[in-house]
């Protein structure tokens, strides 16, 4: 019965291993940041509230980690996140023919506050 059950513990550990690694060397999810209008806004669904000024709204349809927003109601200023591709991300900018003129950032969210 306890050779069994080491057994197992150590099968676990083997497989649990490479998991945890594979999570921990995981880059961040990058961020191309642009200031929309209000005019401009979609149709977003309220996801949570980050203070009593700053709420998160998402897009009907669309993944929340793709495309999200950081709206300010208040003051009328609206940032849209959108989430790198891979080409975005391995591009050489001296090399680009049109490299994007945005914010960006490296964090999970991408939330940027002026």
């Amino acid at each position: 019965m306890i050779p069994s059950i080491v057994l197992l513990i150590l099968i676990l550990a083997c497989i649990q291993t490479p998991m945890n690694n594979l999570a921990r060397n995981k880059k961040p999810s990058q961020y191309i940041i642009t200031i929309v209008a209000e005019e401009k806004l979609e149709t977003l669904i309220h996801g949570y509230t980050i203070d009593e000024k700053r709420t998160v709204c998402f897009v009907e349809g669309i993944k929340s980690d793709e495309v999200f927003y950081v709206c300010d109601f208040s003051s009328k200023f609206f940032l849209k996140h959108t989430k790198k591709s891979e080409e975005h991300v391995t591009a050489n900018p001296a090399t680009s023919a049109n490299p994007p003129q945005l914010l960006d950032t490296t964090n999970n969210w991408g939330v940027f506050f002026i």
